[in-house]
């Protein structure tokens, strides 16, 4: 789901389903519609949990990642030309 709404950061897509999981458990206490309110908080409470943990961990691992990339590839040029002198 990492490229499914890419019209909104993903901060605020995880305020959004947290709002969104809020006022499904407000709705359950509040109307007798609790088969469809059940479901809906299921779906949104996976959606929440998805994205707090794609805000948490996975983007910072793919900064991560891209860092690394970047000092493989100077090293490996740095290795080129070292044994290129030689």
């Amino acid at each position: 789901m990492l490229t499914r709404y890419m019209g909104m950061t993903p901060q605020s897509q995880s305020y959004m389903f947290t709002f969104g999981l809020a006022l499904c458990l407000l709705a359950m206490v509040l109307t007798d519609m609790w088969l469809p309110i059940v479901a809906g908080s299921f779906i949104l409470t996976g959606l929440t949990v998805e994205a707090w943990i794609r805000v948490a961990h996975i983007i910072p691992m793919h900064e991560e990642m891209r860092a690394m990339k970047k000092q493989i590839t100077q090293l490996q040029s740095e290795v080129r030309t070292l044994e290129y002198d030689e």
